[in-house]
């Protein structure tokens, strides 16, 4: 990929959005994205283990003895709970020092309780303005997918590149069920299978 191919494949991930002008979902757009984003994180893997191969190999140590499936659920957990600016995919590269059913149970599990999480916060402090400031850049189309997909929208984000956390908190401002949102919430067990498996495949391939 050219440095115009790879510039106008960042451009989609991070700026256009998930609805067309009807208000209907843009799937295409929203699978170029989940795409771009597994390509992204196999390069980023791929070049980690090539010029920093030692330093992976005793980050992976100390994430198993320090951390172990715990230290897993929590970092799932606080990710997913809160919009900040990390992902739960950046501890696939460590999934091999794990079994891998306990380690994607523990990380579902946590990504999952902690979208409730956030959705609790939206419920309960939603309104002030501090939290609208958080949300405000994904109020639009946020607001369009809760109003369009009730519930189903919490089960979208979960499964696709859509701001998970964010769309759970905002799922909690505009007053989605609770039951609904749990539920929804389960959505992130397929979700990190499918990307594992995506991540994981990636990597065997070229190392």
């Amino acid at each position: 990929m050219g440095k115009k191919g790879s510039k106008n494949s960042m451009k989609l991930l991070i700026s256009s959005s998930y609805f067309k002008a009807d208000g209907n979902l843009d799937w295409p757009n929203i699978i170029k994205k989940a795409i771009i984003l597994i390509a992204f994180f196999i390069v980023f893997f791929l070049l980690l283990f090539a010029f920093l191969r030692p330093q992976m190999q005793s980050i992976a140590l100390w994430v198993t003895q320090t951390l172990g499936y715990m230290g897993i659920f929590l970092y799932a957990f606080f990710v997913d709970m809160f919009i900040v600016p990390l992902t739960v995919d950046i501890i696939f590269p460590f999934a091999h020092n794990f079994d891998t059913i306990p380690f994607l149970l523990m990380l579902s599990l946590g990504s999952s309780i902690g979208g409730l999480g956030g959705y609790m916060i939206g419920l309960s402090i939603g309104h002030l303005s501090f939290i609208k400031m958080i949300t405000s850049g994904f109020t639009k189309d946020g607001e369009q997918l809760l109003r369009k997909y009730g519930g189903w929208a919490v089960v979208i984000a979960g499964l696709t590149p859509i701001p998970f956390s964010t769309v759970c908190w905002m799922s909690g401002m505009v007053k989605v069920p609770f039951v609904h949102v749990a539920l929804a919430t389960l959505s992130r067990f397929p979700r990190m299978v499918i990307y594992y498996a995506a991540v994981q495949a990636g990597l065997m391939i070229f190392l």
